[in-house]
């Protein structure tokens, strides 16, 4: 059944008052917010309708009323507005980023820690990573005649090196031809395409007794791509969501601390993508955990090379999603500019 334009001001006048009062709302709040000449009367009539449909709820205890899922879902989907962030909240974030911008190995903790004070809520940030991942370059340094170090650097700039003890003397022209087989057979294809049968063919083409060289170098390939593609999770200002009425009964705050704090759950989150560059799961639609009590807002960021990472931020189902969402997508916005080297500012 499609809403009225009248039902709909009314579902978002209740959004918005719960937003910032966390009391049910009753009809005589929705009346001093409604831009439209109606009776309290009326207002309580369609509230019990919306009620009936699923998109408002009764507390017990309260003659006033409370967005369900079903309510806040329509209220992101047809209702919400933008938010406009003031110039002076744009200049904060630039700031903050700039100053406080270090290391790219401490900077995904760091842009969740910045995300969770400037939208007071939990924030989640999940390392970029890259499906299609792989090595650019090998080389092999030789230490001594039974001793080399290996050396790699990925499609994303990662350099590793690994010393690598052999039960065999090489030669020079041993070295030399590792150098041209790795290079020629295991340079830009995915990981899974290191195969034994690959390592085969590099030998036969190389002319030179080096499987355990080979061996050697796959596996340590494997080992650093493995461990690159995986994703680092950070949860950043768990307390915030003990402030929040929703979470003042400690078994219920547990529960969702609780889950917060499970790193592989949280790295099962979706990545938003190109078409879809803001996803708000609210509700239930976080799957039958704690979640089911909050909503998350998520969207994503990019590398200098293509590698896509996430921004998250939890909050009970009562949240300004207008608000959080521009403060989020901003910040996410910026952080693109800086991990880009963009100089337009």
């Amino acid at each position: 059944m499609a809403l009225s334009d009248r039902k709909k001001q009314i579902l978002k006048a209740v959004v918005d008052d719960y937003v910032q009062t966390a009391e049910p709302v009753g009809s005589r709040a929705v009346v001093q917010r409604l831009k439209m000449n109606v009776s309290s009367a009326t207002v309580r009539n369609e509230m019990a309708d919306l009620e009936r449909l699923g998109y408002l709820e009764q507390p017990h205890t309260s003659a006033g009323r409370v967005p369900s899922h079903l309510g806040y879902r329509l209220y992101v989907d047809e209702l919400m507005q933008s938010y406009a962030m003031a110039p002076t909240e744009i200049d904060q974030f630039v700031s903050t980023l700039t100053m406080r911008m270090g290391e790219l190995d401490r900077l995904i903790a760091e842009a969740g820690r910045m995300v969770s004070e400037l939208t007071m809520h939990p924030a989640i940030a999940v390392s970029p990573t890259s499906d299609e991942e792989a090595v650019r370059r090998f080389e092999v340094i030789q230490v001594d005649q039974e001793t080399v170090v290996l050396v790699l650097v990925t499609t994303s700039d990662i350099i590793k090196n690994r010393i690598c003890h052999l039960t065999f003397p090489l030669s020079d022209l041993e070295v030399t031809a590792a150098n041209r087989a790795l290079n020629a057979h295991f340079t830009n294809i995915p990981l899974e395409d290191l195969t034994d049968e690959r390592i085969t063919a590099a030998e036969f083409g190389a002319g030179a007794d080096i499987t355990e060289l080979l061996v050697a170098a796959i596996d340590f390939a494997s080992d650093v791509l493995s461990t690159v593609m995986q994703r680092d999770v950070y949860l950043e200002g768990a307390s915030h969501i003990l402030k929040f009425p929703e979470f003042h009964d400690p078994g219920k705050a547990m529960a969702v601390l609780d889950c917060l704090s499970d790193r592989n759950s949280l790295a099962l989150l979706p990545m938003p993508d190109d078409e879809h560059p803001v996803q708000i799961r609210i509700g239930s639609e976080n799957g039958d955990s704690p979640l089911s009590d909050t909503s998350v807002i998520m969207t994503s960021y990019r590398t200098a090379k293509g590698a896509r990472g996430l921004l998250g931020v939890v909050g009970p189902t009562r949240m300004d999603y207008a608000r959080v969402a521009a403060r989020l997508c901003h910040f996410a916005e910026e952080l693109n500019h800086l991990l880009n080297h963009d100089t337009r500012r």
